[in-house]
């Protein structure tokens, strides 16, 4: 039977040969006289005595196969790393069986260092790396360029970072230091870059799996007792819910996904205290959002569709558009005349004929029968649409089927006036069938 994981160039890698996650501590090493006391997460009651932090956060994780990275300038190796009396921070992490090893950097005071120390962290990273960073003895500059070589490692690795730690000797009390967890700083960052991508493509990937990995913490933490971080879960699954029903071109769907999404928003404001000071920074983001959603507070079918036809354009979503813009004018027929916008059979296919028709009768002058729904409908008044509205709906079709068959038809206009022209036909709908 095959191992489930074989060892190339003293690398982990599974049957497939992809490079399984390596866990790891990042740290640095300073040239100060440590005291020792006793380290604790603040979020529980183990603690740890010494003088190295790096060997408390390496105990208290207590993550199995972790490997520390400890990296030293030459002054730090000789008085921390491994001096004269063997009993620096090397032996302490060896006595508890720990993975580990020192790389040099320089101290910082040059120009080049700064990129001999870019270059020597993001050496150590590799493929799908789960890595934890301690940043206690990272002086000077050292913490801009560690957070830039791991942000970087992020796209170019697909390395995860775990945790952030800071051990604050200088916080103590009682002879016990806290270590301060400044994970969430980082997710900030990737709350910052998710919602960006969210609000101008559409993309919510990105945006909700990082909302997923920094709640599901904190509700633990909260025991699945706090309203507001299970509303803020809550907020992105709709958001996923909602940017799919646009890319997807689910009508009904979008309409009730986005109500439903600018109502938790508006609820999430509404329970937002100083009590919730870590989430503070996270909500400033979700106004974003509600922003640009904020059009469903007014629940007008003909003008929510609208506006999710101008989210498809700045999502660059065009086929989206155009279908829904052809849909909308089913909706405002449908309405105009008493028939059902939500029925296909039969109410909106005699929308769709009764269109049809007047735009063959009166834009192309050609003269046709109809049928005696339609003719029934015809009786009671056609003032509800005037001939430009009716010629709009003709001359949305044509690009409409154009893009519904990937240009195998005799009309296939150009991709410029595909995406120019929807700026037109947005316009002249609001002009027709909003604001007439």
């Amino acid at each position: 039977m095959m191992n489930k994981w074989v060892l190339e160039r003293g690398k982990s890698l599974d049957v497939k040969g992809d490079r399984i996650m390596a866990k790891k501590l990042f740290a640095f090493l300073g040239i100060g006289d440590y005291k020792s006391v006793e380290y604790y997460f603040q979020n529980k009651k183990e603690g740890y005595k010494t003088e190295y932090i790096q060997e408390a956060i390496t105990k208290l994780l207590n993550e199995q196969d972790l490997n520390v990275t400890v990296f030293v300038t030459a002054e730090a190796r000789k008085k921390h790393w491994e001096p004269e009396n063997n009993k620096g921070l090397e032996s302490r992490l060896k006595k508890l069986n720990i993975n580990c090893k020192a790389v040099n950097i320089p101290d910082g005071k040059a120009n080049d260092d700064v990129w001999k120390i870019f270059t020597s962290v993001y050496s150590e990273i590799e493929f799908n790396d789960e890595i934890y960073v301690d940043v206690t003895h990272s002086l000077r500059n050292i913490p801009i360029i560690f957070m830039s070589v791991l942000n970087y490692a992020k796209v170019t690795k697909n390395c995860t970072i775990k945790g952030i730690f800071y051990g604050a000797y200088e916080a103590k009390e009682n002879e016990r230091a806290p270590i301060y967890d400044l994970t969430l700083f980082d997710q900030i960052g990737e709350w910052s870059s998710g919602v960006e991508q969210l609000l101008t493509t559409g993309e919510c990937e990105m945006f909700c799996s990082t909302v997923e990995k920094t709640l599901d913490p904190l509700l633990r933490e909260a025991k699945g007792k706090d309203e507001l971080i299970k509303l803020v879960k809550k907020c992105s699954k709709l958001i996923k819910e909602f940017y799919t029903d646009l890319k997807l071109v689910r009508g009904k769907s979008v309409l009730e996904d986005g109500r439903k999404l600018y109502q938790v928003l508006c609820e999430i404001k509404a329970l937002n205290t100083e009590k919730h000071i870590t989430m503070q920074p996270f909500f400033h983001i979700l106004e974003r959002v509600e922003n640009q959603v904020a059009f469903f507070q007014n629940e007008n079918l003909i003008e929510n569709i609208l506006e999710c036809v101008k989210l498809c354009k700045k999502f660059g979503q065009y086929q989206q558009a155009y279908t829904f813009l052809r849909e909308n004018i089913i909706n405002y027929v449908c309405i105009n005349t008493g028939l059902d916008w939500k029925k296909e059979d039969p109410d909106r296919l005699k929308a769709e004929e009764l269109i049809g028709k007047l735009y063959m009768r009166k834009i192309k002058k050609v003269q046709i029968e109809v049928s005696e729904d339609i003719k029934s409908i015809l009786e009671n008044g056609e003032d509800f649409i005037c001939d430009d509205a009716i010629e709009l709906f003709g001359e949305l079709i044509e690009f409409r089927n154009d893009l519904d068959h990937a240009q195998f038809r005799m009309i296939n206009p150009s991709k410029d006036k595909i995406t120019c022209k929807l700026d037109s036909f947005i316009e002249r709908f609001e002009k027709y069938y909003i604001s007439k």
